[in-house]
C-alpha cells in the first residue's frame, strides 16, 4: 500500500498539509474550514507575498456548514467513497451556541440515523482566521464486492 493524495474541485489555500489523503481503504480529510474559492486564493495570495492574511469574509454560520460539509462531500467521492462512509468527524465551534444551527445542517448530508459517523463536538478556543467552525474526517472506500 502506498499513501495517494486525492484532489477535488475544493479550493486550497496555500497551507503545509493536503486536505485528503487515502491509505488502503481509509480516507484521512485534514480539517477543513469553511473558506470559499474566492477567499483562498486571497489567502494562498497573501502566504506566497508574505503579507497579512485576510480576515475571513462575514458568511453565515448556517452557509459555513455548508461550505464545509460540500467539500467533504466532494473530496470522499474523489476517493470513491460517500458521506454514508464517514467513520468519525471531529467539529470544532467557535461558539457551542450555534450547536442546534450546526446539527440542522450536518443530518441532511447523511442517509439516515445509521449513516451518522462517530463524532467528537467541542468549542474551540480559537478557530482557523475567526471562522464559525472546522470539521476533520476519518472516512473509508466502499470495496466493489
Amino acid at each position: 500500500m502506498h499513501k495517494q493524495i486525492i484532489r477535488a474541485d475544493v479550493p486550497e489555500n496555500g497551507g503545509a498539509y493536503n486536505l485528503c489523503v487515502r491509505y488502503g481503504d481509509m480516507l484521512y480529510l485534514s480539517g477543513l474550514a469553511p473558506f470559499d474559492a474566492a477567499f483562498c486564493a486571497e489567502v494562498a495570495a497573501a502566504r506566497a507575498a508574505g503579507t497579512k492574511v485576510p480576515p475571513m469574509p462575514d458568511t453565515p454560520f448556517p452557509r459555513q456548514v455548508e461550505i464545509i460539509m460540500e467539500n467533504i462531500k466532494k473530496l470522499v467521492e474523489a476517493a470513491g467513497s460517500n458521506m454514508d462512509c464517514l467513520l468519525k468527524t471531529n467539529v470544532w465551534l467557535e461558539d457551542q451556541t450555534q450547536a442546534e444551527e450546526f446539527e440542522k445542517v450536518y443530518i441532511k448530508y447523511f442517509s439516515g440515523p445509521e449513516a451518522l459517523p462517530a463524532r467528537a463536538r467541542m468549542q474551540a478556543g480559537r478557530t482557523p482566521m475567526d471562522c464559525g467552525l472546522e470539521i476533520e474526517v476519518i472516512a473509508y472506500v466502499p470495496s466493489d464486492d
